[in-house]
């Protein structure tokens, strides 16, 4: 991690003092304040100016859905004092458990004749089902030569709002998490494990290998040259639907811990460590959608709860190092519903999460934390607003939240010895 310098103001014999102090982030400047035993530690990181595809979103209208949504998964063991439910539905083993890959079938069932190339699967599964996700996501995997040297993972399929240059986190991880999906599909139905997998873009708009979002070369390399499916001996044209999309408004989605959906955030960070971690509250500041209208009572309001908070806001300028360092001493992540709280795929393995989710009340992060198997508690925040509002934060109802976030990650540390 590169080290910033910012001044922390310390209040003594009643005058003040300001000392340099070396921070633990990067590419960004941070401005850090400590009175009263508590510090607010202020990330001075924009958050992108590109939000329309929530304004394109109508969110079911279901009455039924409790006001405070707490999904705490994964148990350490019988005698574990967290206390977890661990149901599994159908959808969970249909599309985000290794059971999955079963579910993915052609006309006939048959596997590849190695004898007799090329050849072609085309595969298909039913979506989960529930608001918004009806209907046949589809797949092919062809295979052209038995040498098995290169797998090609054609990306330029996507469009919309999952495509691979998605400024939003959240619409583009859904590229990223169908492309390494449809691998895995190969890879272990047909046994197409290759010497080399490259995933290809089309870079069109003065986009190059460079200048791709992160995550993508976290996942594997990366290619913008089409005429590398000319080398290819496998080629995955992976589902450009579904999966996480689905899982957008679905508020009885039951999948904890998901081992599948772990291990494609585990491509992202190594997330061990021992350090006492904060509260972070994700930052919309400056934003015409769900910014935080009462920010200053706010951030007062968690440093009742936390003896350090810090206000990060994150853009898709910052790679995946960058954001693990921001999110490196997060206990809870705490914000507005937004793109922001994708990046709990970043923080640590344990790390709880709560979130304001209006009166239209989405689930897409709900559901992501249930795969990682962390805390997580939705909060209504502000019942009078929404997706296409801004926020004023009922403090009361935010505060219970956060201190039943911040005593589930005090005994996630107690049973595990140290913050992981």
């Amino acid at each position: 991690m590169i080290g910033i310098y910012a001044t922390e103001s310390i209040h003594k014999n009643g005058r003040q003092q300001d000392n340099n102090i070396e921070l633990p982030t990067t590419n960004a400047t941070a401005n850090a304040s400590a009175m009263g035993g508590s510090e607010l530690q202020q990330s001075n990181i924009t958050a992108p100016a590109n939000d329309t595809m929530l304004s394109n979103i109508t969110a079911p209208t279901n009455d039924t859905i409790e006001d405070s949504n707490t999904v705490e998964t994964t148990r350490k063991g019988s005698d574990s004092k967290l206390s977890y439910d661990t149901t599994q539905d159908d959808k969970c083993h249909r599309m985000f458990e290794w059971s999955m890959i079963d579910h993915w079938q052609t006309d006939d069932n048959s596997g590849i004749n190695f004898e007799n190339l090329p050849q072609t699967r085309n595969l298909r599964t039913e979506r989960m089902g529930g608001p918004s996700a009806t209907g046949t996501l589809k797949m092919s995997v062809k295979v052209l030569r038995k040498e098995l040297k290169l797998t090609v993972v054609d990306t330029r399929k996507f469009q919309g709002m999952s495509k691979p240059m998605q400024v939003n986190l959240w619409h583009r991880m859904i590229s990223q998490y169908n492309s390494w999906t449809g691998l895995q599909i190969a890879e272990r139905k047909y046994d197409l494990i290759s010497d080399r997998t490259v995933y290809l873009f089309s870079c069109t708009n003065g986009n190059t290998v460079s200048n791709l979002p992160h995550e993508w070369s976290k996942i594997g390399e990366v290619s913008c040259d089409d005429s590398i499916i000319q080398d290819a001996d496998v080629i995955v044209e992976p589902p450009n639907g579904g999966l996480l999309w689905d899982l957008s408004w679905d508020h009885d989605f039951e999948c904890h811990n998901s081992d599948m959906f772990k291990t494609f955030a585990s491509l992202f960070a190594d997330k061990s460590s021992s350090l006492d971690p904060v509260g972070c509250f994700i930052s919309r500041q400056g934003r015409n959608l769900r910014s935080v209208i009462n920010i200053d009572e706010t951030l007062g309001m968690m440093r009742e709860v936390f003896s350090r908070v810090r206000m990060i806001a994150l853009t898709e300028a910052h790679t995946a190092d960058e954001i693990i360092d921001v999110l490196y001493e997060c206990r809870v992540l705490f914000g507005v519903h937004g793109a922001g709280h994708m990046n709990a795929m970043f923080a640590r393995p344990g790390v709880a999460v709560v979130e304001m989710i209006g009166k239209d009340r989405p689930a897409y992060f709900r559901n992501i934390n249930m795969l990682l198997g962390q805390h997580y508690e939705s909060i209504i925040g502000d019942p009078n607003n929404g997706m296409k509002g801004n926020f004023i934060v009922n403090l009361v109802e935010a505060k219970g939240a956060l201190e039943r976030a911040k005593d589930h990650a005090a005994l996630w540390i107690e049973e595990n010895g140290k913050w992981r």
